[in-house]
């Protein structure tokens, strides 16, 4: 028997701890350093500094120079990234084992000897300045710090985290050296490793690079108290939106308090899973809301137990009353012992997801030592959580929600009535709960094609494949069914009818209604929904091992049996209209939407997968029923990934599928992309603080010898090494945001760029991008690029292998897409096959000048 690892802490003279987390299942490790530090602890005039230091970090130091650390880390494969919360730093590095103790020096560096270059911080503070425009323009943002601002008077946690302007404009090289020096101390620091390495050596490195010479005490936070909350609080927003968006929330419990663990149950049977009470009842019942959520927020200091939405404006006076009802409905009527085993499995199978990836460990392990003091902590967190009652939630329940200690925070659009003002929500909210304190009711096998090093792929005498791969590491498993289908098969008429259709299957079977699916899932730890894309649809899963028999059987009826009741799709036949509605409320994502139009012109690439309001609002049950009767078997894979047994699986899906009969032969057959001849151009006036420009070319599509020149040329672009973002971030202070992306189909897709700036600066930005890419075109790139560029494009591939439903996606795509289930296997040598004259030719190939499409989203004049 293997012995059984355990965490390992080490904690050094100056004070810096050490913790140490085996996870032997890949090649991979995750370092996290923890600063006990956030913007919370920004004295007055700082806020914004922990925000703004974070970025410092990796912009400079005594051995390396603006952005190098990042290019470092993606040349070798790896991630590198950073956050700032209330109450902590976080500074993040994934990479290849085999790198351990670079990856080690690389954080050490950027911590311990930041040179807040007078230059640098003044681009930085320019790309801070532009997040914070961009935070206003997404109302998930606005709203979200509405409520802290509401819900906190006097403590730091009402506070933006990203600051303010007017102080973010005013911070100095030295400002940021007083922060570092108080706060980026030893003895304020913990690293945290987990994945596949020898922790003795990774602990000499640590002491030697982290924690040299005396200790240094950690300062003292000094914090204000937040006062208890008297009465409720009401605050709404006219904006330009489609949508109603709230956030209801009450004062909740700290992290260390001994309520956590009911409290995180009663959240868990009120909003997690399709099956939790809110899901249930206010969204798919009645369907009052767009999406419902929430979650306890439990920090250092008290947090807040928080529910939220979005819904039409003229539901949000019913969705509003029907969420305060079951908020409420707490105090009377205790839940059932089968809704409880419900919410605990699933907040436990949170915990076993996140022990599958080498980063999700770290993340754990970090957050029960810092936050609740040792990684023991979270045995006695399970274990309290098991000691949970029905009746303990209803103290919980009584005890936090109190309608006069209420925060409502609500952004609306400027026209049509709301339905309800604040002072009714509240005379509502006292309603319900006085209501809830009063008494109350309480075959032949088919031929295997290859079964080796763990990995089976059955084809059925039907024609589907079935692909497994067994992976005992960790006890999860996933499922990915994949069609051929989705938006390129969708002639005009039927705009939509696929996105409908992957999310009307899990909505019923000939036994079992969509309640039933839900709580089914939920029960076995896991969750099901189904899926449409451009080129395909189907269904996906994942589930805790020990009820893979379950939960592959429901996998099954939903995959063979759907009904699409008529009231479940025209729920979803809502929603849908209303996310199409709601497109312009995401500037970014709209501006690649209309770039997509300009690119593809009449070609379903150039439609929305949503589909139209026009197609959309004819689509019905039996429409769906016609399209699922047209799936055929033979384009048809289903794989899984996990702890199985790959005999078992194939002989299961083998009987469960035998119903599905090959269809009607052919189908829609798009016309190939039209050529773009000369540079086409969109500029639309928008209600926003920000400009967004994107910029296209015709692309590749899979199977294509190029695809993976384009992958390398795409990956010397992209990313926080690349040169975008030295471009257009570092050197010129252009924008906050910069990106790049190649988007593969059956058919060509397309290469872009994109920038969000300042209005004054768009066209700028977009010649900027232009040039970025024709010097690529003319000039090629340098062999440094290349390396890079492979071994970041392999190591995140690598990396995100990691998690066993990438892995079932990646099988069952690669197959119903001709590449071969064994594609993700040779993918690293495609790669390093490519050479700097493959990735110049490709340059050329696409990026041609005159065959380009732009999208520019600016403010409206006086907006």
């Amino acid at each position: 028997m293997r012995k059984v690892e355990r965490p390992r802490l080490g904690r050094f003279p100056g004070g810096l701890q050490f913790l140490f987390v085996p996870n032997r299942a890949a090649p991979a490790l995750a370092l996290d350093l923890w600063v006990r530090a956030g913007s919370a602890d920004e004295a007055p005039g700082e806020e914004g500094m922990a925000h703004l230091v974070e970025h410092m970090l990796f912009k400079g130091s005594e051995r390396r120079g603006p952005g190098e650390a990042a290019r470092q880390v993606e040349g070798l494969g790896g991630e590198i990234n950073a956050y700032t919360s209330h109450d902590h730093t976080v500074y993040s590095l994934v990479l290849a084992s085999r790198y351990a103790e670079l990856g080690i020096e690389i954080l050490a560096d950027a911590v311990r000897a930041p040179s807040f270059d007078p230059a640098e911080l003044e681009r930085e503070k320019a790309v801070v300045v532009e997040e914070l425009r961009r935070s206003r323009d997404l109302p998930h943002h606005v709203l979200s710090q509405l409520l802290f601002s509401h819900g906190y008077r006097v403590h730091p946690y009402g506070r933006s985290i990203l600051g303010r302007e007017e102080t973010v404009g005013a911070f100095s090289p030295g400002d940021c050296q007083a922060f570092h020096r108080r706060w980026y101390r030893p003895g304020n620091m913990v690293l945290v490793a987990a994945g596949d390495a020898a922790p003795e050596v990774l602990e000499a490195r640590v002491g030697e690079l982290l924690s040299p010479g005396k200790p240094a005490r950690a300062p003292r936070r000094r914090r204000p108290r937040e006062p208890r909350a008297e009465g409720f609080r009401a605050c709404f927003q006219a904006r330009d939106l489609t949508e109603v968006y709230f956030d209801l929330a009450f004062p909740g419990p700290a992290a260390r308090h001994p309520d956590v663990a009911a409290v995180d149950l009663l959240m868990a049977v009120l909003v997690q899973g399709e099956a939790s009470r809110l899901q249930h009842r206010v969204k798919l019942d009645r369907n009052l809301v767009r999406t419902v959520s929430g979650g306890a927020y439990t920090p250092d200091d008290p947090g807040l137990l928080c529910f939220g939405g979005v819904a039409e404006p003229g539901r949000f006076g019913p969705a509003f009353e029907a969420i305060a009802e079951e908020v409420f409905r707490f105090q009377r009527e205790l839940p059932g012992p089968r809704e409880l085993e419900r919410a605990r499995e699933n907040l436990e199978a949170d915990f076993v997801y996140q022990k599958e990836t080498a980063e999700g460990q770290a993340r754990k392990a970090g957050f029960f030592h810092v936050v609740l003091g040792g990684t023991s902590e979270e045995d006695r967190y399970l274990a309290r959580l098991h000691r949970v009652s029905a009746e303990d939630l209803r103290v919980a329940a009584r005890k936090y929600f109190r309608a006069d200690r209420a925060v409502l925070v609500a952004l609306h659009p400027t026209a049509g009535p709301l339905g309800i003002a604040g002072d009714e929500a509240g005379s509502l909210l006292a309603r319900a709960e006085a209501g809830a304190r009063r008494p109350g009711r309480g075959g032949g096998r088919g031929r295997r094609a290859s079964s080796r090093e763990g990995l089976v792929r059955r084809v059925l005498p039907n024609g589907a494949r079935i692909l497994v791969k067994e992976n005992r590491a960790v006890p999860i498993a996933a499922a990915r069914a994949v069609f051929l289908g989705g938006l390129r098969r969708e002639p005009p008429s039927l705009a939509g009818a696929y996105h409908l259709l992957g999310l009307a299957l899990v909505r019923g079977t000939a036994s079992r209604s969509a309640y039933d699916i839900a709580h089914e899932m939920d029960a076995v730890g896991g969750h099901l929904e189904g899926f449409s894309g451009r080129n395909s649809f189907g269904l996906k899963a994942e589930l805790l091992s020990r009820y893979l028999e379950d939960g592959l059987d429901l996998f099954a009826e939903v995959l063979c049996h759907p009904t699409f009741p008529e009231e479940e799709v025209e729920k979803l036949r809502d929603d849908t209209l209303a996310a199409l509605g709601m497109r312009r409320d995401n500037p970014a994502g709209y501006a690649f939407r209309l770039l997509e139009e300009l690119l593809f012109g009449s070609h379903p690439y150039g439609r929305d997968v949503l589909g139209c309001p026009e197609t959309v609002q004819g689509l019905d049950g039996e429409a769906l029923r016609r399209l699922h009767g047209r799936a055929d078997p033979r384009e048809l894979a289903v794989a899984v990934a996990g702890d199985v047994d790959a005999g078992e699986v194939c002989d299961f899906f083998e009987r469960a599928l035998e119903v599905l009969e090959p269809g009607l032969e052919g189908g829609f057959d798009p016309a190939p992309p039209p050529r773009i001849e000369a540079p086409l151009v969109r500029e639309l006036a928008w209600a926003a603080e920000q400009a967004h420009v994107a910029v296209g070319f015709p692309g590749t599509r899979l199977g294509s010898p190029d695809r993976a020149a384009v992958q390398v040329l795409t990956a010397v672009l992209a990313g926080q090494g690349g040169r975008f973002f030295r471009r257009l971030r570092e050197e010129r202070a252009l924008a906050y945001a910069v990106s790049c992306s190649s988007l593969e189909g059956l058919d060509p897709g397309y290469l872009a760029g994109y920038a969000a700036t300042t209005p004054a600066r768009a066209s700028e930005a977009r010649e900027c991008l232009l040039e970025e890419f024709a010097l690529a075109a003319r000039a090629g790139i340098t062999a440094q690029e290349l390396e890079q560029a492979q071994r970041k494009l392999v190591g995140g591939f690598e990396l995100a292998l990691q998690e066993n439903a990438s892995q079932a996606a990646q099988m069952a795509l690669d197959e119903v897409y001709g590449l071969g289930h064994r594609s993700f296997e040779t993918y690293a040598r495609r790669i390093f096959g490519v050479s700097a004259a493959d990735v110049t030719e490709a340059a050329r190939r696409y990026l041609l000048p005159e065959a380009h499409a732009c999208v520019v989203l600016r403010p409206a004049e006086g907006a």
